[in-house]
């Protein structure tokens, strides 16, 4: 007797979040667009209907790809809001410089140009990238700074805003150099950045020691 109708096989999950990864991996080897599901199916070693049957279509695909990198993400995220790191200043650039690194050598600029490029102006992967990896990005931040209100250290009316004061300038700047090529033209050190940036911060935000 056959399954009902829209019923799953068993292993659905599973086998769809191993597409999704394989999906992410070929994606951060060769760029979002133009891609299309038979492509993507080539690169996971199926066929589109396959794709189609765990994806529903290419942006479904594509969304799933994205979540897949949020799952990978977490543990560094996990980093950021958690780790013991002294004093506010210290674990601000140390946290900042964290970004940096994953930016530059761990695939993380790969993966935000990725969300972006596929993002921008579509109605799904737009949000789906805002999801996935660009709001984790900026809670994790959030969840930082709000241990170092709590400690006493800071005075912070929006951790929101604080969060995108923070982080949006290295952002920035890493795209501008990195992902953007800005380091052919208009050559910056980003690390270099960190240190001043965060006591630029913390003129606004630290709370005088009595």
């Amino acid at each position: 007797m056959g399954r009902p109708t829209g019923s799953r096989n068993p292993g659905f999950e599973q086998k769809r979040a191993q597409l999704a990864e394989a999906i992410l991996e070929h994606l951060l080897r060769t760029g979002i667009s133009p891609v299309s599901l038979r492509e993507l199916a080539a690169a996971c070693e199926v066929t589109p209907p396959t794709l189609r049957h765990y994806f529903g279509d290419r942006d479904g695909a594509l969304e799933a790809a994205l979540r897949a990198a949020h799952r990978a993400g977490e543990e560094h995220m996990a980093y950021t809001i958690g780790a013991d790191l002294g004093d506010v200043r210290t674990a601000l650039v140390a946290t900042l410089r964290y970004l940096v690194d994953g930016w530059v050598n761990y695939g993380v600029g790969r993966l935000n140009a990725l969300g972006i490029g596929a993002g921008l102006d579509h109605e799904r992967l737009g949000p789906a990238y805002v999801a996935e990896l660009l709001e984790p990005l900026l809670q994790s931040f959030e969840a930082r700074l709000a241990r170092h209100v709590a400690s006493g250290e800071l005075a912070v009316p929006s951790l929101r805003v604080a969060a995108l004061q923070l982080v949006s300038p290295l952002v920035m700047a890493l795209l501008h150099q990195h992902q953007l090529g800005g380091h052919a033209c208009r050559p910056l050190d980003v690390d270099a950045l960190v240190e001043p940036h965060v006591d630029a911060f913390l003129r606004i935000y630290a709370v005088a020691s009595s």
